[in-house]
């Protein structure tokens, strides 16, 4: 009786561990994760700088939980950083009234494709666009 009751246990033991091992096998990644990890990538690998030449792109992202707060937010961050990118498209010594014209152009962009979340941060871009914008950054500016 002993005998039989110990392989039992045994069997039933082996059983289990069988189970758990092929279950763990089977278990399916969820699709949202590599959908998540596209719509990252797109924003991370999104060209910023000057797409032609009169279309400047820059792209920000935002955690906060109100969509009013998240598209200031975004415009925000995004006004400096288009002023930041632009500085380097400069000539090295430039004029106080040509900064003060790079920091008016930073403020003309409008935020686009809004609302794309990926597990809680929204992504954003935003762009300036003005008739000869490169040329004017480029060349025109004191």
């Amino acid at each position: 009786m002993n005998k039989t009751l110990s392989r039992m246990i045994l069997s039933f033991s082996i059983l289990v561990f069988v189970w758990n091992c092929k279950s763990k096998e089977t278990k399916e990644v969820p699709q949202t994760k590599d959908t998540e990890n596209e719509v990252i990538l797109e924003f991370t690998k999104a060209k910023e700088g000057f797409l032609s030449e009169s279309l400047f792109q820059v792209a920000v992202s935002s955690v906060l939980p109100s969509e009013s707060e998240r598209t200031e937010e975004a415009k925000t961050i995004a006004e400096q950083k288009s002023l930041n990118l632009l500085k380097t498209y400069t000539i090295p010594n430039l004029s106080e009234k040509g900064r003060k014209e790079l920091r008016d152009i930073s403020k003309e962009g409008k935020i686009v494709d809004k609302n794309v979340s990926v597990g809680g941060r929204y992504f954003f871009l935003y762009q300036i666009q003005k008739s000869n914008l490169k040329r004017l950054v480029t060349k025109d500016l004191e």
